[in-house]
């Protein structure tokens, strides 16, 4: 019980894929009494300004489009056929946003229901897509050639799904986009752009404006900063013993709440009581993370038989337990990933290849003078944002000056459903409707 409630904790406040629109609960409270850290907010929100007052007239539709010949989908997945996808639809012709989930997250996580509410209420259709480290889209939408994680060639394979979904979308809701507009969050944030610079090559929807919410300006450097508050290998036992305590308060919070239903007020209200210390904020985070790592590795080696904890070339069965596999993959980060996996195969690609030019590729500063150039793109984050790296939030100024937002506060994706945040959006992204 303590790690079911535990885990559904972690996925609900950090925006995995679990947390759908009939979950969430909006809070009339301007202000919360938990004091503030960059961790608070990350975990669970910006509780400390008023939330914003969005639209719930939300006009959603889950809808799915075949990538791939069945028979290319490990039986394992026999769940996932299709790669899914939000539409929000406006009611006759209008500007379209795509809006790209963050790492480990899917189309219908919390975060995207903010942006979509959020862009909605603006005039917009809103075409919403799962991160491509969320394992839907890995099983779906990917190649072996496509090998998740290196953001220019993720950016071509999000580019290709964003046209196959619009013409779907055309031809069975009659959704006629006026123009077009990008958006993403965190990891998706980072992929927003590197899609935006193929788009002024490709010309396939020429976007109009494109906002880059909490991106990284490093996926190497924030990877190294989400693996670390996690440590299973440098003192496992305090780290497991940590998990145990803070899933123990929240079985005792949960035990008193007088409903068994997860929301934003329930869990605002256990955290009230759980009064968890800063490093506990980030072993929640790093766990998180770790989850959606998990989650994105086990996908790719199914799919594509890279033998990172699944052994090489057994296909698991649909019937099959998958407890060894995810015991392998208890100590495996992302960084692991990178080295074991991502990088070797980039080599293989191109010999010459370097593993420091391999993480300079992984960066905004990659495409450095065309996000200074380019006027249609902006960025919005926080001073505290807890992936950013010392002078990172100063490049981001120096890169974009002008058409970088920066608030003092909300740690990483903590405001996004914030009075300010919402407000700044509706600066960025001026459709149809007031």
């Amino acid at each position: 019980m303590r790690l079911f409630l535990g885990l559904v904790v972690l996925t609900f406040l950090l925006g995995c894929s679990s947390t759908k629109e009939s979950d969430v609960v909006t809070v009339e409270k301007a202000v919360c009494d938990i004091p503030y850290s960059t961790y608070q907010a990350t975990v669970t929100g910006y509780c400390q300004e008023v939330r914003a007052d969005l639209t719930e007239e939300l006009p959603t539709t889950i809808k799915n489009i075949e990538l791939k010949p069945v028979e290319q989908i490990p039986e394992v997945f026999w769940f996932s056929k299709k790669m899914e996808y939000t539409l929000n639809k406006q009611d006759g012709p209008a500007p379209l946003v795509f809006a790209i989930a963050g790492t480990g997250a899917s189309h219908e996580a919390s975060k995207m229901l903010s942006l979509q509410k959020t862009l909605y209420a603006q005039g917009y259709h809103v075409i919403s897509i799962s991160s491509p480290t969320f394992s839907n889209y890995i099983i779906n939408a990917t190649t072996h050639e496509d090998m998740t994680g290196d953001l220019a060639k993720d950016a071509k394979t999000l580019y290709k799904t964003m046209q196959k979904v619009y013409a779907q979308v055309q031809e069975e809701d009659n959704v006629e986009a006026t123009s077009f507009s990008l958006t993403g969050y965190s990891l998706g944030g980072a992929h927003s752009a590197f899609i935006s610079f193929l788009d002024e090559t490709e010309k396939k929807f020429n976007f109009e404006k494109v906002v880059l919410v909490n991106p990284p300006v490093s996926l190497y450097n924030s990877v190294q900063v989400l693996d670390g508050y996690l440590d299973l290998v440098g003192d496992r036992e305090a780290a497991l013993d940590m998990v145990e305590s803070i899933f123990d308060r929240f079985a005792e919070q949960y035990a008193v709440q007088e409903s068994s239903k997860f929301t934003q007020d329930s869990i605002y209200s256990m955290f009230q009581g759980v009064d968890l210390r800063e490093e506990e904020l980030k072993l929640l985070i790093g766990a998180s993370f770790r989850m959606s790592s998990t989650d994105m590795m086990f996908a790719i080696d199914a799919s594509y038989n890279i033998g990172g904890f699944i052994y090489k070339n057994h296909e698991i069965s649909k019937f099959e337990s998958l407890t060894h596999s995810m015991h392998r993959a208890d100590e495996i980060t992302f960084t692991d990933y990178f080295d074991r996996h991502l990088l070797p195969w980039t080599i293989k690609l191109e010999p010459e290849l370097t593993r420091d030019e391999m993480i300079a590729r992984l960066s905004l500063k990659n495409l450095e003078d065309y996000l200074s150039k380019s006027d249609k793109i902006s960025v919005v984050t926080n001073a505290d944002d807890l992936i950013l790296i010392d002078g990172e939030i100063d490049y981001l100024r120096e890169v974009f000056g002008d058409r970088a937002k920066i608030f003092e506060r909300g740690g990483h994706c903590g405001n996004m459903d914030r009075k300010s945040f919402v407000e700044y959006m509706n600066t960025q992204f001026t459709g149809e409707k007031s």
